[in-house]
């Protein structure tokens, strides 16, 4: 199997930081401040002594044991608001959860999507509201035991995440701020280990299966990939008996997923000589028919009509950011008008999760 691009190691260095990024969806101090005002006084005592995250273990079980009206339809009565944060409007819902024929929950990767769904809105709401918004789900579509049986894998997803923002903060203290971008082996390896021991912590062994269970193979393979690439006591000649050997354990779904981008890369070094050389659309529509079957090729040709309107509406708004960024002359540049006014041109241009991946281009344009 074959690696195109970075260095190994980077690579197993970003799926762990990855992981770990799970556990910002708690640790922002600015963001995902917990609102107080809706919740009872205990829990209200036990979030105003927790001064910064990760919270307390406590507060996590007071957060989604505690009692609540849900939502309701009374403006100002309501627990939460009905409307959803604006990065998840126009989003799919989760996928309504599987219950067998004895009322029991069926785990599956749907319970996880669900808890990620809304608690990918930290910072625009705070933790609170968020898990009435999950726990509202849940009890909307759930009855006993399939109800318990989610309220506790629930409560366990909280504190994982939340242990998993320990191990971030440890990660993050003891990297070399030399070298932030790299990581050796043997500390992706620990932090790895870390990880899956604060699951065991929280996480049955069938919820650990399906929340992570093709993801732990990947990693998997790759560690003892970057094992083999790392060993000075192998020539290349071993190094590559070594690499088919493990293909040989690896699961098939990632052999076939890897021989697919593999085929991808090649594909898109062809296509990219071609365009360079100035070849014409008919000729860079052959090389897809050559190289996919139909359905895939329909799909390429798709998605390269998507990206270049995406790339035409991105161009556009951008001459009008400059614009709007000119005629602000002497006003900061994080003036509240300026903002009100890039807010209102990016809805004009984009859809929400549109302004998400815009925004981010943004601050990597002003970073530069």
């Amino acid at each position: 199997m074959s690696f195109k691009s970075t260095p190994l190691i980077m690579v197993i260095g970003l799926f762990v930081v990855i992981a770990v990024v799970g556990g910002t969806l708690l640790s922002s101090d600015d963001e995902a401040a917990i609102s107080v005002k809706s919740t009872s006084p205990i829990l209200s005592e036990i979030v105003v002594k927790q001064t910064s995250y990760p919270l307390a273990p406590e507060a996590i079980n007071a957060l989604v044991n505690r009692g609540d009206d849900g939502l309701v339809e009374d403006t100002e009565r309501q627990a939460v608001p009905l409307l959803l944060p604006s990065s998840l409007l126009g989003a799919v819902l989760p996928l309504t959860l599987d219950v067998n024929e004895l009322g029991e929950l069926v785990i599956n990767k749907k319970i996880q999507h669900l808890f990620d769904f809304y608690l990918s809105a930290m910072g625009e709401e705070s933790l609170d509201i968020i898990v009435l918004r999950i726990k509202h789900s849940l009890t909307s579509q759930l009855t006993d035991p399939a109800l318990t049986q989610s309220m506790d894998i629930f409560s366990g997803y909280l504190q994982y995440l939340n242990e998993v923002t320990v191990i971030k903060q440890q990660f993050e203290q003891g990297a070399d701020p030399e070298n932030s971008g790299e990581y050796t082996l043997d500390k992706v390896i620990e932090v790895r280990d870390m990880v899956l021991d604060a699951r065991t912590n929280y996480l049955d062994d069938d919820v650990i299966a399906a929340f992570f269970g093709q993801a732990d193979e990947y990693e998997d393979y790759m560690l003892s990939l970057a094992k083999i690439n790392k060993d000075t006591g192998l020539n290349s000649a071993e190094k590559q008996v070594a690499k088919a050997a493990l293909d040989t354990t690896a699961p098939e779904w990632l052999l076939t997923q890897q021989h697919n981008a593999n085929q991808l890369n090649e594909y898109r070094d062809q296509y990219q000589a071609l365009e360079a050389q100035g070849a014409s659309q008919r000729e860079l529509q052959d090389l897809t028919q050559q190289s996919f079957s139909p359905e895939v090729a329909d799909r390429l040709a798709a998605l390269e009509v998507k990206r270049e309107q995406w790339q035409v509406k991105l161009a556009e708004y951008r001459e009008e950011l400059a614009v709007i960024k000119d005629n602000a002359g002497d006003e900061s540049s994080d003036s509240e008008q300026q903002q009100l006014d890039i807010a209102q041109l990016r809805e004009a241009y984009f859809s929400p999760q549109e302004i998400k991946r815009v925004s981010a281009l943004d601050a990597i344009d002003r970073a530069r």
